[in-house]
């Protein structure tokens, strides 16, 4: 009965549909840029700024998606930069220590990071310069 009556009434819709997020395609930092003869991430930096905690996105752009939170004072290898943004490495997981990270050695070709620790990019204004 119910049904017939709103068929009767026109076309039956439902809720809205959400909305779709589109986020820009993550990228992972590059690494090896200053050449084959230096570390292939040329510097160490302590996550700071003024939260106690720093958000890590999949790509240098605020809307891209966040992967990761870092807590203050987390040591992060600094690799590419773009803009606003730093590329961090940063050890995670297994991987407990910085030195696990493999980026503190020269690479022969400039690549994006896969691993074996995390990264990501974090804005630079939060990330303390300590070494490099």
């Amino acid at each position: 009965m119910i049904a017939a009556l709103l068929l009767s009434l026109g076309t039956v819709s439902g809720p809205p549909a959400p909305e779709t997020l589109e986020y820009p395609a993550a990228r992972a930092p590059m690494i090896g840029l200053d050449g084959p003869s230096l570390d292939a991430c040329g510097g160490l930096g302590r996550v700071g700024g003024m939260y106690r905690q720093q958000v890590i996105r999949d790509a240098p752009d605020e809307a891209a998606r966040t992967s990761d939170t870092l807590t203050e004072s987390t040591l992060v290898w600094l690799c590419e930069a773009e803009g606003d943004w730093q590329g961090v490495v940063y050890a995670s997981g297994d991987f407990q220590d910085s030195g696990d990270c493999r980026v503190s050695s020269p690479i022969a070709e400039p690549r994006a990071y896969d691993g074996p620790c995390r990264a990501g990019w974090v804005l630079a204004k939060d990330v303390e310069f300590l070494a490099g």
